[in-house]
């Protein structure tokens, strides 16, 4: 199977449907858009080929999941990535009345560490890398995750094509061809682990935290189900923050997290998995609830979204304990923000182009910045197609 820092797969249907895109013949519009620091380098990866397919442009404000939803209320985006969903005003400002979620972007949760294991990828079990994070597991080589990296494992084998890629049905469902037994044998070092946290208000930790609140009830009891935005220090492990400032540091942002561990000795931190190979980070295994050995890619990550339910106003709901074979539990969605109502024909139709154009084409342009290809053909493609279909004037 392909490992980069995104795998694209696509299906003949979904290519032709990409080169058919055509931009409406209208003024180019400059649009102001901005919010989650997930995104950031794919959209600026494909700045230059959006602009000439769309004839459209925007410079995007990288920062936090909340403060794209805070611009959302303050009306001064356009739109706004978040990856998670607007329940709740960021400003103390009402959400506009108009605004829907349209999940437009999916993509894996990389688990990065400071590479100790000579370029050998560790494992760590859904349930114990949430002790991790709560401040349980203090030590590489406690005997719980001494476990997770000297047993025999069961890996799923997606198909792939020509370029390595995951083969999906039309319901954007990788194909699995067979499994195969795989035996993991790494000592893991004496050393205590240092845990590096977003500082800022972040959905990519909303999401870890909403998996984590399924994965391990116990010690994060209080995670939000639903993702939100979070702030780590103030979530359930704010008392293991508190306790241990030196093993528990905060950053800024996927990069700034990102640069902090590269710089940490035998540090954990999480972010999308393309800071991984940009700060020279190792990318963990995870254990999944089937038992399954699992990379952060885009087979394991679609086989989680495919099997999610999807609300008439976009927002979807991951199994985080999801039994299936070869699933990638900390898999996230990226809402684009809209509204249905711009007041305004040019604006709201340069908004449609935006959000479709990044959605169904970025991933191909931008291959390797981690983040799946979505098929217009597969019922998350069908959905995010039927909400574009609403934005208006």
């Amino acid at each position: 199977m392909k490992l980069s820092r995104s795998l694209a797969a696509v299906t003949a249907v979904a290519s032709a449907a990409v080169i058919a895109f055509v931009p409406s013949a209208q003024a180019a519009s400059t649009l102001v858009v901005g919010g989650a620091s997930s995104v950031a380098t794919i959209v600026g990866d494909c700045k230059v080929a959006y602009t000439a397919k769309t004839g459209d442009s925007f410079a995007y404000a990288s920062s936090s999941s909340g403060q794209g939803q805070k611009d959302m209320e303050s009306g001064k985006n356009d739109f706004s990535y978040s990856d998670s969903a607007h329940l709740t005003s960021q400003s103390g400002t009402a959400i506009p009345a108009s605004e829907i979620h349209i999940p437009a972007w999916v993509w894996p949760i990389g688990i990065q560490y400071k590479d100790f294991a000579s370029g050998r990828k560790i494992a760590i079990s859904a349930k114990n890398l949430a002790l991790i994070f709560a401040g349980k597991i203090k030590k590489w080589n406690d005997p719980l995750l001494q476990a997770d990296n000297n047993r025999t494992l069961t890996r799923t084998i997606f198909k792939t094509d020509g370029a390595g890629n995951a083969v999906k049905d039309k319901t954007g469902k990788p194909i699995i061809l067979n499994t195969v037994k795989y035996t993991q044998k790494i000592t893991l070092p004496s050393q205590p682990i240092t845990v590096i946290y977003r500082a800022d208000s972040s959905g990519t930790t909303g999401n870890l935290l909403a998996a984590f609140s399924k994965i391990d009830p116990t010690n994060w009891a209080n995670a939000s189900v639903t993702g939100g935005t979070k702030v780590f220090a103030s979530s359930d492990a704010k008392a293991a923050v508190l306790a241990d400032p030196i093993h528990f540091q905060g950053a800024s942002g996927s990069a700034g997290v990102a640069q902090l561990a590269a710089k940490t000795p035998y540090s954990i931190t999480y972010a999308e998995t393309n800071f991984a190979t940009l700060n020279n980070l190792g990318l963990a295994n995870i254990i999944n609830a089937h038992g399954d050995l699992v990379q952060p890619d885009d087979a394991a990550a679609a086989a989680q979204v495919a099997s999610a339910s999807i609300s008439d106003k976009g927002i979807v709901t991951l199994d985080y304990v999801n039994q299936a074979a070869g699933i990638y539990p900390f898999t996230v969605v990226t809402y684009a923000l809209a509204l249905t109502n711009y007041g305004n024909a040019t604006k709201a139709a340069a908004v449609k182009n935006a959000i479709e154009w990044h959605a169904f084409n970025c991933p191909d342009t931008a291959p390797n910045d981690g983040f799946i290809k979505i098929d217009k053909t597969s019922a998350l493609g069908a959905k995010i197609a039927a909400l574009v279909a609403k934005l208006g004037a």
